[in-house]
């Protein structure tokens, strides 16, 4: 089963009149030097999961997380120890130490990400007091989908409209991000998760964080980055979250 995460680099930009500009780089030989590792002894039951975080020193010892030799960042679940049914199995569970406000654009470069029976893979972002202050979700999918799966969850008073604004991705069966399921798009493109995307060579996630709403790009490998030095309103827009309602982190 391949159940390992390789993030080439995660940059966050800061807002300028026309583009954006490098505010903090994650990749490389320093890149958990910015993460704090989420500890627990079993998964918490709002996870759903049968998984036990484990700190950094036993996540580089037991060689869940750690850089290998082309500079690629791994980020994996144990998959060579016998569980027997009923126990945990160890993974990690990562956050930045930094938070970003309004105005920031976050990008994630992915090589593979986990697929397939019982893995959970995710990317995400929550305000200050989680889950009270809303959540975004860039990259998740859940046992055997197929597609990647973007979301928005909030407080009541925000809805998704996406369609009005040329959003290319489909949109889930509510409008009222407020609801348990929150406000989602499904990604259409077959090389935007699972096989695809692993056959691929990976892609890359892009989302401008803004009062005017929450907006997602995906590309396939060969991501041009010097689009974020220019108007990033020229790129066609993969994903729409509850325009006008930016009020998670």
């Amino acid at each position: 089963m391949a159940t390992l995460l390789s993030i080439f680099a995660f940059g966050t930009f800061v807002s300028t009149t026309l583009g954006y500009n490098l505010f903090r780089e994650y990749s490389g030989s320093n890149f958990f030097d910015g993460w704090d590792f989420y500890v627990n002894l079993i998964s918490s039951f709002i996870f759903e999961g049968n998984v036990t975080w484990v700190s950094k020193t036993d996540a580089l010892s037991q060689g869940l997380a750690y850089v290998n030799n082309q500079g690629h960042v791994i980020l994996k679940v144990d998959n060579t120890t016998n569980v027997t049914y009923g126990q945990q199995r160890n993974s990690i569970r990562i956050t930045t130490q930094d938070a970003y406000e309004l105005g920031s654009l976050w990008v994630i470069d992915a090589n593979h990400i986990p697929y397939g029976c019982s893995v959970w893979p995710a990317f995400w972002s929550f305000g200050p007091k989680w889950p009270d202050d809303g959540e975004i979700d860039i990259i998740e999918a859940i046992n055997l989908m197929d597609y990647n799966q973007m979301a928005i969850h909030t407080t009541p008073g925000c809805t998704q409209s996406g369609k009005n604004y040329g959003q290319l991705g489909t949109s889930g069966p509510t409008t009222n991000c407020s609801e348990a399921s929150g406000c989602t798009v499904m990604e259409t493109s077959p090389n935007s998760y699972a096989a695809g995307f692993a056959a691929a060579g990976g892609g890359v996630w892009a989302t401008q964080f803004e009062a005017t709403g929450i907006y997602i790009w995906f590309w396939s490998v060969g991501f041009p980055f010097i689009l974020f030095r220019e108007d990033v309103s020229k790129l066609a827009i993969y994903a729409i979250l509850a325009p006008g309602c930016a009020t998670v982190y």
